[in-house]
């Protein structure tokens, strides 16, 4: 999160301001210096607020399978329904690494037509996540998706949220929930 832009500038300030004040060589001067206060600059904090919601796939539109060294690979593109804080259809490319263990990573990135707060626009978030089958029809997993920025009204949006859900193995097709903090850049 970049929330205090400003502050690497306002701690030089504050030390050239310190230096001043220990040289004593102009004491006018140094009397007029403020070191109480960070000097911000040009560039504004951005005000977090809280996102939660669910990820629905409803279709897999292309699936292709791989095998190496014992592991299982698919990539798949899927669409489906994004619902909470951020409103809308998504496509996501996604690659699965299935592990003979049972065990498997993914790295995906998505493509959301979205509203969030009544502005719309087109995101792009990246997000990752590891997870288990926990039954022979059934896996679930946990990571971490970031909003990395969009389009339109949404282009400064950015953000950092947790994902954790579940896979239908018989379908492929994956729900889960999202939490965290999401922000418009100036």
């Amino acid at each position: 999160m970049r929330t205090m832009k400003g502050w690497p500038g306002a701690v030089v300030s504050m030390m050239a301001a310190s230096m001043l004040l220990a040289c004593e060589q102009d004491p006018v001067r140094a009397n007029r210096i403020d070191v109480t206060r960070p000097v911000v600059g040009h560039v504004a904090a951005s005000v977090k607020v809280a996102a939660s919601g669910s990820v629905n796939q409803t279709a897999i539109t292309s699936l292709d399978v791989q095998t190496a060294g014992g592991n299982t690979i698919l990539d798949q593109t899927a669409v489906g329904a994004i619902s909470g804080t951020l409103t809308g259809h998504f496509e996501d490319d996604l690659r699965v690494v299935l592990h003979p263990n049972g065990k498997f990573d993914a790295h995906f990135t998505i493509t959301c037509t979205c509203t969030v707060d009544g502005k719309f626009g087109v995101l792009e978030i990246v997000a990752g996540d590891t997870g288990e089958l926990v039954s022979p029809t059934l896996a679930s997993f946990a990571g971490r998706a970031v909003i990395k920025g969009g389009t339109g009204a949404l282009s400064g949006l950015r953000g950092v949220l947790q994902i954790e859900g579940t896979v239908d193995v018989t379908t492929g097709l994956a729900t889960y929930a999202y939490t965290g903090d999401i922000h418009f850049e100036p």
